[in-house]
C-alpha cells in the first residue's frame, strides 16, 4: 500500500503545482469531524491544475472525490482511496454586474448571502443557514422550504473529465429536489445568479431572522453533516424520526439530535460506524412504523475499514 501511495503522490507532483498531502485525515476537512485518511489529497493551485487532475483521474481510472466545504458528506472510517481534490482554497471570486452575481464554486453560501445583501440584491435569503460551498449546494440543489439554490441560477461553468470547460444552463442541470445532474468526473468552478433589486437593510433583516429561527430549531452548537434524510413527499423526515421515538438515541459518540430528528450529531469521538448504525436504525424503525423509506440526503464516501 505504501508503494502505491507514493506512486500516486509522486505522479501527481509531476503534473500540478498545487499542494499534495498523503494519508491526510479527512476528519480535519469535514463539518462532521469524522472520517479516515485520503490516499492523496490535493489543493490545486488554480484552474489549470484542476484540469490536469481531472484528466489524469479519468485517463488512469483513479477513484475521485471532489471536496468543497465538507458539509454534506460522511467519510467512512477506512478513508478514501485514490484522489481527493480539495477546492476550498480556489475559485473564491465574487463579482456583481447589475442584478447578476458571478460566484466561484468554493465561496461559502454564507458569504454569497452577505455579498448579495451588501449589493442590495434579493432572492437567495432562503439559503440562510445552509452550510457548505456554492458548488456543493448546486450539486445537491440545497435549500429550505423558502427556496432552493437553483431557483435563481442562470448557469454554471465546470471542468469535465477531459480537462475541458463547459457551460451548463439551469435547465441542462435538470434540477429536482436535492439533486442536479453534474457530469461524472467533473467539478463546478463558477456559477451565475440573476437576482432582484431590494433594500440592503431588509435583506439583512430577513437573513438574521431566518438564522435566529434555525438556531432555535437545529443543533448548530455541535458538529453534524446537516440534514441526513430527504423529506418524503408531503412530510418531513425529522417528524418521522421523532414519531418513531428515536430522538436522542445514541451510539458511541454519535446521537440523533434531541433538538431535531433529521440531524445526527458528533458529541465527541464519534466514528462513521456509529453514525451508520444510527442511520440504519432510523430507516428501519421509520419503515416499520410508517411504511416510509427514508432516502439519504448526505453523501457517504470511502471504505468502512482500511484497505
Amino acid at each position: 500500500m505504501a508503494a502505491g501511495q507514493l506512486k500516486l503522490s509522486e505522479r501527481l507532483r509531476g503534473v500540478i503545482k498545487g499542494t499534495i498531502l498523503t494519508e491526510e485525515p479527512l476528519s480535519l476537512h469535514t463539518y462532521f469531524r469524522i472520517g479516515g485518511p485520503a490516499e492523496a489529497m490535493v489543493y490545486p493551485a488554480g484552474l489549470e491544475d484542476l484540469k490536469a487532475l481531472l484528466k489524469v483521474a479519468r485517463d488512469e481510472a483513479i477513484p475521485l472525490l471532489i471536496l468543497g466545504g465538507g458539509s454534506n458528506v460522511l467519510v467512512l472510517d477506512g478513508g478514501v482511496r485514490g484522489l481527493v481534490i480539495n477546492l476550498s482554497r480556489t475559485f473564491l471570486e465574487l463579482e456583481v454586474s447589475g442584478e447578476q452575481i458571478r460566484c466561484g464554486a468554493s465561496v461559502r453560501t454564507s458569504r454569497l448571502l452577505a455579498f448579495s445583501a451588501m449589493s442590495s440584491l434579493t432572492g437567495l435569503e432562503g439559503l440562510s443557514g445552509v452550510p457548505g460551498t456554492v458548488g456543493g449546494a448546486i450539486k445537491g440543489n440545497a435549500g429550505t422550504p423558502l427556496g432552493a439554490i437553483v431557483d435563481h441560477l442562470d448557469w454554471i461553468r465546470l471542468v469535465d473529465g477531459l480537462g475541458e470547460e463547459q457551460h451548463l444552463t439551469r435547465e441542462e442541470l435538470g434540477p429536482v429536489y436535492r439533486h442536479c445532474t453534474i457530469p461524472a468526473g467533473s467539478a463546478i468552478v463558477e456559477a451565475c445568479f440573476t437576482l432582484r433589486r431590494g433594500r440592503a437593510a431588509e435583506i439583512r433583516g430577513t437573513i438574521s431572522t431566518l438564522l435566529a429561527r434555525r438556531n432555535l430549531t437545529q443543533p448548530v452548537e455541535v458538529r453534524s453533516a446537516g440534514c441526513f434524510f430527504k423529506n418524503p413527499p408531503g412530510d418531513f423526515a425529522g417528524r418521522l424520526v421523532e414519531q418513531a421515538g428515536l430522538k436522542g438515541l445514541r451510539r458511541g459518540g454519535a446521537q440523533i439530535s434531541e433538538k431535531h430528528g433529521n440531524f445526527i450529531v458528533n458529541l465527541g469521538g464519534a466514528t462513521a460506524a456509529d453514525v451508520l448504525w444510527l442511520i440504519e436504525r432510523a430507516r428501519a424503525l421509520v419503515m416499520v412504523k410508517t411504511g416510509v423509506e427514508l432516502e439519504l440526503e448526505i453523501q457517504v464516501v470511502g471504505s468502512p475499514t482500511a484497505s
